[in-house]
């Protein structure tokens, strides 16, 4: 039996008229009870019998039982054409299902509308009527065991809906968490499980089919806040199998439900409850592997491998993990939605919620309690930024494929060591992340590496064997610190970033932060093979980068905004150039080397200025270097590249006449971009700007 927490129908705008007392309903359809105008009416169905008609109706299947047990009949002629409801909504006492045929009688077609279980254990139904038809209406019990009984319902014109969203086409999201299940614990590994309410906020009705690949999965994942050292962790430590929706009640949790849904079909507005222990129930939960998230598609059957015990395929954590909430340790559940038709109108990036989770009892047996509001259409990375300031989070939409979000966090150690924290998240994305890069400027020392990922369980994995827990190792080349995990051509089992899964990279470092790309390369193959996002990164204190035209300070010309810390776009990279700055920058020991990529044209002119100013439009692109100016050097572009110094030239310290004592300059690089159809006069474009602080 499914357990909610329902929100009912109001009926308070309803305008009941006085309706005849004697209307009770007739046992027999080819003689209904005659009903006259609009209103409440009495009926009693104890001691009737079933009849043979009205027994398939597929929209008022109740866990897969068709029929209607001890029906009554009656017979109405709408007053006006509008939109009617029938309701017994708050009139009666015992599980109804209500009914509507066209003309009179027996019915000769299938209902207009049936409804079970709209607000709790009544029912209502809105249906389309014409002046001066007259339709037969059918009330009875839902269950075989209920000996019927009397009361009331009421017929009336339908309020105004309420709609949530005019998000076209279906959209499933979690509305609620409301409940929380404890499990025994087993082999150093506890559970839990929490109620969702699935609301459809969308603008058509959702499948809920059970018996196809037409229905919602849900996930559940578990995660820790903690600070460490004065260092805050945002980790995954625990994940569910997907538990396969069977039946979609119509509720009003979220919005005003349309109650045009049934048993198979989540109505426009509606919601539809289930509680922890039905969300964990371990027959019905398939593996997660089966399911590209951001299409909904999953097969029918889905694989289901032998388990056993209390924990088996439920949202596991490590006994290890946990500890009791404090102002340092904090936990949070999330479910996630998964849905096949609200995926095929792009709307499946909000179907993820989070609530926090308390933890108490002993190190052998802990108990989990929710607390504090439901944050709907929030993945649990979002509490992040909330739970600890200075947190940055950048969301990467995977072209053709699913949401990457990326959060990071600088903290000072003091001694000038800072301890950079990441926590990446895969929501949908089928392709998956299998490596993690982040730029260590030279003369950087690192150190700490380490990584953290969440552990899958119960044969989560192809060939029903979980899938790889193999750490992801850092290493530091070429400027560049990379996490990798094995390719998918040498183990389709490799612990890759899945969807629904977020891992963890952090080390230390004697650099402060800057915000700059990192990179998620892509695990599957495909196209782009990486994704760049904005988070923070080690930055060389002689080196800073300014003057982006990446739209976060003055817009580029021709609304031709770039990517994060890049130049204004040009016609051929939509990110813009970018200038970057190496070496030493020692009046002394001169090794700077200025390095440009992504232009067009032929030539490029390096030039140094003594200020730096707020950015101008120059042409396609942003100049912010002003003062004394230095042309450093005009060079060729080869391969959209080009720096200073080459062979041959001065060093940048003595072309840009830098006093021994150092100074700070500023650096861009202009080229050419003279494509007449891009950006109008289309002459020339900018980087960025790069600041270099010369010491002796």
């Amino acid at each position: 039996m499914r357990t909610s927490a329902l929100t009912l129908l109001a009926l308070s705008a309803l305008a009941f008229s006085t309706a005849p007392a004697f209307a009770q309903g007739s046992d027999d359809c080819a003689t209904p009870q005659l009903l006259v105008g609009t209103g409440t009416f009495p009926y009693v169905n104890a001691g009737m019998t079933t009849g043979a008609q009205g027994q398939t109706e597929f929209e008022c299947t109740h866990f897969g039982d068709t029929s209607m047990y001890r029906d009554v009949w009656f017979t109405w002629t709408a007053p006006a054409t509008n939109t009617y409801q029938i309701s017994s909504c708050g009139l009666t006492t015992f599980n109804t299902k209500i009914a509507v045929y066209s003309g009179s009688g027996c019915p000769a077609s299938p209902a207009l509308a049936c409804n079970d279980d709209f607000c709790g254990i009544q029912s209502a139904l809105l249906f389309p009527a014409i002046a001066g038809q007259v339709y037969t209406v059918q009330l009875a019990s839902s269950a075989s065991s209920s000996s019927g009984g009397n009361g009331s319902f009421s017929i009336d014109v339908a309020p105004p809906l309420v709609p949530c969203t005019t998000a076209p086409g279906p959209d499933v999201v979690v509305g609620e968490l409301w409940n929380i299940t404890n499990y025994t614990p087993a082999g150093g590994i506890d559970a839990f499980s929490v109620g969702t309410t699935g609301c459809n906020i969308g603008s058509a009705i959702a499948n809920w089919i059970a018996t196809n690949n037409e229905h919602p999965l849900v996930r559940q994942n578990a995660y820790r806040y903690k600070v460490t050292g004065g260092v805050g962790r945002f980790e995954q430590i625990g994940l569910s199998w997907l538990k396969h929706t069977f039946g979609a009640q119509q509720d009003s949790t979220c919005c005003t439900c349309n109650p045009g849904g049934n048993f198979y079909h989540l109505g426009v507005g509606c919601s539809d409850p289930y509680d922890a222990g039905t969300n964990a129930a371990q027959a019905i939960q398939g593996p997660n592997w089966e399911v590209n998230a951001h299409t909904g598609v999953y097969p029918y059957p889905f694989t289901s491998p032998p388990y056993a015990g209390s924990v088996a395929r439920r949202l596991q954590v490590a006994l290890a993990d946990l500890e009791p909430t404090s102002a340092s340790a904090r936990f949070l559940a999330e479910a996630h939605y998964v849905t096949r038709d609200d995926a095929a109108f792009g709307n499946q990036n909000n179907n993820a919620t989070w609530r926090e989770v308390t933890v108490s009892g002993t190190t052998t047996n802990r108990t989990f309690s929710l607390t504090g509001s439901t944050n709907v259409q929030q993945s649990a990375i979002r509490a992040w930024a909330s739970l600890e300031a200075g947190v940055t989070t950048t969301d990467v939409q995977v072209p053709g494929d699913g949401l990457l979000v990326i959060a990071s966090q600088a903290t000072a150690l003091g001694g000038g060591q800072w301890h950079y924290e990441y926590a990446v998240y895969n929501m949908n994305a089928d392709r998956n992340v299998g490596s993690f890069s982040v730029p260590i400027p030279a003369g950087a020392t690192v150190s700490n590496i380490g990584f953290h990922d969440v552990p899958y369980h119960d044969g989560d994995g192809i060939g029903s064997v979980d899938f790889s827990g193999a750490d992801w190792s850092g290493t530091l080349a070429g400027g560049t610190l990379t996490w990798a995990c094995v390719a998918e051509n040498v183990d389709p089992n490799a612990n890759a970033l899945r969807w629904g899964t977020l891992y963890n990279f952090r080390f230390d470092a004697n650099a402060a932060p800057r915000t700059a790309a990192v990179s998620l390369g892509l695990w599957k193959g495909g196209s782009p093979p990486a994704m760049n996002a904005a988070a923070e990164v080690p930055g060389d204190p002689a080196f800073t980068n300014f003057c982006a035209g990446d739209g976060s300070g003055v817009p580029c010309p021709c609304a031709n905004d770039g990517f994060l810390g890049h130049g204004c776009a040009n016609s051929v990279f939509p990110d813009g150039a970018t200038l970057a700055a190496s070496g030493v920058a020692s009046v002394a020991l001169d090794t700077v080397a200025l390095a440009a990529n992504s232009m067009t044209g032929g030539t490029c002119v390096f030039f140094q200025g003594s200020a730096s100013m707020a950015p101008v439009a120059v042409d396609d692109g942003l100049g912010c270097v002003t003062g004394s100016v230095v042309r450093l050097g005009t060079k060729a572009v080869a391969s959209n590249a080009s720096s200073f110094p080459q062979a041959g030239d001065p060093l940048v310290s003595v072309r840009g006449a830098i006093p021994a004592a150092g100074a700070t300059r500023h650096y861009q690089c202009f080229y050419r971009n003279a494509v007449a159809a891009f950006c109008p006069p289309a002459t020339s474009n900018r980087t960025n700007g790069v600041t270099i602080v010369w010491v002796p």
